[in-house]
């Protein structure tokens, strides 16, 4: 949406050069902005901010995790559970409808 409004297309949470950077990078980023971004220090209080840097270093983990990953002990369950339709793990809810 926001390119459509003539902003650039934003780079990807799992572009190697954002895997490698500190948590503190993203905690910054929000307090004062980047590029275009805006700076969110007054609407996102601190706590929030390390928080939403926290969640986007799960995602970037969880992007490229592999079996090895995921604990010795728990690899049995992912073996029982059933495999992912490509639209519902990937689709929005429109397009499932």
């Amino acid at each position: 949406m926001v390119v459509r409004r003539g902003y650039r297309h934003p780079v990807t949470f799992a572009e190697a050069r954002l895997r490698a950077a500190p948590i503190g990078h993203f905690v910054d980023v929000i307090a004062n902005g980047f590029g275009a971004m805006p700076d969110y220090a007054a609407q996102v209080r601190p706590t929030d901010r390390w928080a939403v840097a926290a969640y986007i270093r799960a995602l970037q983990l969880s992007a490229h995790a592999s079996v090895d990953d995921v604990p010795a002990a728990d690899r049995p369950r992912l073996d029982a559970l059933p495999p992912a339709e490509p639209s519902e793990a990937h689709g929005t809810e429109t397009e499932k409808r």
